[in-house]
């Protein structure tokens, strides 16, 4: 399978030859939530990443918990969902990615990433990219902060996932269940946080829960699982009371199946 990439060394764009094309299925896909928004994927020989963070940003405080990001196969990819820094974990990508691995971004940022020591391989919206059994398609998001970012369709053989990110609400959802949908399961932000200043934010710069419910129907999602919660630092940052709560109550008003998986949790989609 061939392929487009970036290197920090060179500012063009190389093709090179990444492997032969993998069979696309996934025998058992392993799903671990990771740190804030950060998932990890296992299927065959290959890992996916979306969003690791590794690095202990909170002074000892993360969100229910750090856990290492780790991988042993012999694959190894990163998709990014934008450049912020509870997003965006370089010193965790160098070490788990090492030499083999590959961050995988909107083309957007890809040079500001590569230039900072990664190999990349840039991504255009609507455009899949087949690698080690599994197709990454990024899709436009919106970002409270007006930065560059994108949601992920993922498939690995019959199973189809979304990674929201930290994006906020949009009119695009509907398109994206029409055009990927169903999916097993939709990770989706859901702390609402508004930003400080004087006056505080009244706008939401996150999925609130009754608007990440509100996705995962129109996406067509079989079950949410929750990510991006559990930072309130006011009046710098003020997400909504009890996320998870309201988002079960919200979901199961509107019949929508939720699994809190907390850091270091796992599930298993089976074919």
């Amino acid at each position: 399978m061939r392929s487009l990439f970036f290197t920090a060394s060179r500012s063009l764009l190389l093709l090179i030859l990444t492997g032969p094309v993998a069979t696309l299925w996934a025998d058992g896909l392993e799903i671990e939530r990771l740190t804030w928004a950060g998932i990890k994927l296992v299927s065959g020989d290959t890992t996916v990443f979306v969003d690791p963070v590794g690095t202990d940003l909170w002074d000892g405080k993360a969100p229910e918990g750090l856990v290492p990001v780790e991988a042993d196969t012999k694959r190894r990819y990163a998709l990014i969902t934008h450049a912020h820094n509870d997003h965006f974990d370089l010193e965790t990508l160098k070490v788990v990615l090492g030499d083999r691995g590959y961050v995988i971004c909107d083309e957007s940022i890809a040079t500001y990433i590569a230039s900072r020591g990664l190999r990349v391989i840039p991504a255009t919206l609507y455009t899949p990219l087949m690698m080690g059994g599994f197709i990454f398609t990024a899709v436009p998001a919106v970002d409270g902060f007006g930065s560059d970012q994108v949601s992920w369709v993922i498939t690995a053989g019959d199973h189809r996932l979304f990674h929201g990110g930290d994006t906020l609400w949009h009119g695009k959802w509907k398109t994206y269940g029409q055009q990927f949908g169903p999916f097993d399961v939709a990770f989706l932000p859901i702390n609402g946080a508004r930003m400080g200043g004087d006056p505080l934010q009244e706008t939401p710069a996150v999925l609130t829960p009754a608007q990440a419910v509100d996705a995962a129907i129109s996406i067509r999602a079989n079950l949410l699982v929750p990510i991006h919660y559990g930072l309130n630092d006011p009046p710098n940052y003020v997400e909504v009371e009890n996320p998870v709560q309201t988002l079960l109550v919200d979901a199961s008003r509107r019949g929508v199946g939720v699994r809190n998986l907390l850091p270091g949790d796992n599930m298993v989609l089976n074919d």
